[in-house]
């Protein structure tokens, strides 16, 4: 039913997080396709990491009426833009990896010749084998990676990689590097990452907690310290970094994707809440210690190796003292690999 598609139309348009975890089914579709085109539809936050992640031949940006993106003048525009293009596409499949409101205007406008979701699907027991490794947690509950991947199974998809990964973009680097020079940076200097948001109040641990780990790393490791920010935390990025000792502190705020992608890659540890950024500092390689709001293993829990999760329902409960020993055991696993490696 689905053999040898020529013009897809991949519809995912969701949070940062969860464009992370779609990578792996999004590369792997473009490995066992190499001849199609590609269209993805993405969020508008999102379309910038998808291109990065260089699994589509074009990438169509939308806003989401949830997080009220679609009213903002700029996304308002490209989302008529890239309705327009959908109507015009042409497409003889859409995959719907990830429904919704917003999924279902666009496929509305698309009127691809066949579709396939989530629903419609007939799971093959050969894709769950091979994303084992990938998905089984503790729990037993299937990661949000191998539902992706799962939906792409009638179309006879393997699995290409096991996580998440973003390959950075050499402008960005030059950009981040001079940043950092202009900051102070000095080669070797060991560089903490921190993100106190999250998308709701009650998944951020507290940001004095966040300052309070900051300083043990200046204190103990000489190590500077970038505080990123997005619109909504830059009140808090800049509560921490003056809280810090002067000259040992950076805030970067509302970095353009590309940039963002840079400076994490450049950390030796990312201290943060359970969110987007979390995610896409995995995706990099960068060690990370995510405060989940919850005591479970989640299917959205941060793919790779080096990672940490330290879990409560309320995330005031995990003390700094836990979230400092876990950044530093994140650091002598990376020292140590980095020794085998040499």
């Amino acid at each position: 039913m689905y053999s040898d598609p020529r013009n897809l139309l991949v519809v995912h348009i969701a949070g940062l997080g969860e464009t992370i975890l779609a990578l792996p089914a999004l590369r792997s579709l473009r490995a066992h396709l190499p001849q199609a085109k590609i269209t993805v539809a993405a969020s508008a936050a999102c379309a910038e990491i998808v291109r990065m992640a260089g699994c589509a031949d074009e990438v169509l940006p939308i806003g989401r009426l949830r997080r009220a993106e679609v009213f903002g003048t700029r996304t308002l525009y490209r989302s008529v833009k890239a309705l327009r293009e959908a109507g015009r596409g042409n497409y003889d499949l859409a995959i719907e990896l990830r429904g919704g409101t917003e999924a279902a205007v666009l496929i509305n406008f698309a009127q691809p010749h066949r579709r396939l979701n989530a629903a419609g699907n007939g799971l093959r027991s050969v894709i769950s084998k091979l994303t084992g490794a990938l998905t089984k947690n503790q729990s037993g509950t299937k990661h949000q990676a191998q539902r992706y991947l799962e939906i792409l199974a009638p179309l006879g998809v393997r699995p290409l990689e096991t996580a998440p990964k973003l390959i950075t973009d050499r402008d960005a680097d030059e950009r981040i590097d001079k940043l950092l020079h202009k900051n102070g940076l000095l080669p070797g200097e060991l560089l903490v990452g921190i993100h106190p948001g999250a998308d709701k109040a009650g998944n951020r641990w507290p940001v004095e907690r966040f300052a309070s780990v900051a300083a043990r790393m200046i204190h103990n490791f000489n190590a500077r310290v970038i505080v990123f920010a997005g619109p909504r935390e830059r009140g808090m990025a800049k509560q921490i970094v003056k809280s810090l000792p002067k000259g040992r502190a950076m805030a970067f705020d509302t970095l353009q994707p590309a940039d963002f992608v840079s400076a994490l890659a450049r950390l030796s540890v990312f201290i943060a809440c359970h969110s987007g950024p979390a995610h896409v500092a995995a995706a990099v390689g960068t060690p990370v210690v995510a405060a989940c709001a919850s005591e479970r293993v989640s299917p959205y829990d941060l793919l790779g190796r080096n990672h940490k999760h330290l879990r409560s329902l309320r995330l005031t409960d995990i003390h700094e003292d836990e979230m400092y020993a876990a950044a530093c055991s994140l650091l002598q696993t990376s020292r140590a690999d980095i020794l085998r490696a040499i």
